[in-house]
């Protein structure tokens, strides 16, 4: 993030939050994404770790209308102005709400990113808030049980309709909002991230259509938290299930995980980009290459089927099938009906802090079309598996 001088003047800093407000709600005009509350005071611009939170905010708390009165104390809730943090409210439907477990892994996949931190040390501090219902170490004084809707219908207002009358606005600065929920828009999708980036997503793996198990909710949390931090299902474009993505952020990869060489799952994004991929001519005894020698990978059949690498996608893939791997060949090894040049990226080096209206406000977003929002439904998960 590029610094700005140490102190902006009132009027820059009304004018900052401004523009980031009248942004957000241009860019999805069928959900409130949180119009930042307006900060009466000088705000200090510098953001010493880069997560979009001011050090003023983490080192003094949040004063949201100027009054004198901490609204958000960030220092009592862990944050560090030298390492950087996540905060995610996270609201949610009677028996919706992932088990202590699974938030144990969510907060592992963040702390353990190779994201460099001034304080010297790697990865991202998320903080998740589910209120009392996953005691302590998820109590931060949010996270609000709600009343049951088996379909968000239509997810856009009834989700901000949820979300106005749960989330505390001096939090909308500060915190993601997230919401447990069932199903929406008559559909059996697994979740909704709205924008790219944003600030508010919901998962919605529930019994109307899915049997949801840690994997399948620590997998669609990341999956749809990482569009609110600005990734995509292709890395650098909206190109699904490409072989040499590997990322959660991948819908072969979202609800079972990257499977990886020494037989464990990743429901990390990606931390390599391997080469690209020319569907007109794939090499099979080149693989993925070498920065993918610590995960296996997953491709398509002509026939439609999904298949997955025995050992390390490092060494040759039979991408055309035919029981050996020895050809130079043509493929369509994502099954989109079209030979592509697959491109990939490193998601954790391509991180967005401060979508929406989190933070200064200093990221101004573009509206994504709603195809490239759409996730996986029940059904597309089901064919996977064969």
């Amino acid at each position: 993030m590029r610094r700005r001088p140490a102190l902006l003047t009132m009027v820059g800093s009304l004018a900052a939050v401004g523009l980031a407000a009248t942004s957000a709600m241009a860019a999805v005009p069928s959900v409130d994404t949180a119009t930042a509350p307006v900060v009466s005071q000088a705000v200090l611009a510098t953001d010493t770790d880069g997560d979009s939170l001011p050090d003023s905010w983490e080192t003094n708390g949040y004063d949201a209308n100027g009054d004198g009165v901490i609204d958000v104390n960030l220092p009592a809730m862990g944050a560090d102005p030298r390492k950087k943090d996540l905060f995610v409210e996270m609201d949610y439907m009677e028996g919706r709400l992932a088990t202590t477990a699974a938030l144990d892994r969510i907060v592992q996949v963040f702390a353990q990113a190779p994201v460099s931190n001034p304080d010297g040390t790697t990865g991202i501090k998320i903080h998740l808030d589910a209120g009392s219902a996953r005691g302590a170490a998820y109590d931060l004084g949010g996270g609000n049980l709600v009343a049951y809707d088996n379909d968000l219908n239509p997810s856009g207002s009834q989700t901000t309709a949820i979300k106005n009358a749960n989330f505390a606005p001096a939090r909308k600065a500060v915190f993601y909002y997230m919401l447990w929920a069932d199903s929406y828009d008559g559909g059996c999708s697994s979740g909704q991230a709205f924008n790219i980036p944003n600030d508010t997503f919901i998962v919605t793996v529930g019994p109307k259509c899915w049997n949801a198990t840690d994997n399948i909710n620590v997998g669609t949390f990341i999956h749809e938290l990482g569009h609110n931090l600005g990734l995509s299902h292709g890395g650098s474009d909206h190109v699904n299930y490409k072989p040499n993505y590997l990322s959660v952020m991948n819908y072969f990869f979202q609800l079972g995980g990257l499977p990886k060489a020494d037989g464990t799952l990743s429901f990390s994004f990606s931390n390599v980009a391997p080469p690209a991929l020319n569907e007109t001519s794939l090499t099979e005894a080149n693989g993925l290459g070498s920065s993918a020698s610590a995960f296996k990978t997953s491709w398509k059949c002509p026939d439609g089927s999904s298949r997955t690498t025995t050992g390390a996608a490092s060494g040759p893939i039979d991408w055309n099938c035919d029981g050996d791997a020895t050809d130079v060949t043509a493929a369509d090894i994502n099954d989109d009906n079209v030979n592509n040049t697959l491109t990939t990226q490193n998601n954790w080096a391509n991180i967005v802090f401060g979508g929406g209206a989190v933070g200064q406000g200093a990221n101004v977003q573009k509206r994504t079309p709603a195809a490239e929002l759409r996730e996986m439904t029940h059904s597309e998960w089901a064919e996977l598996q064969r």
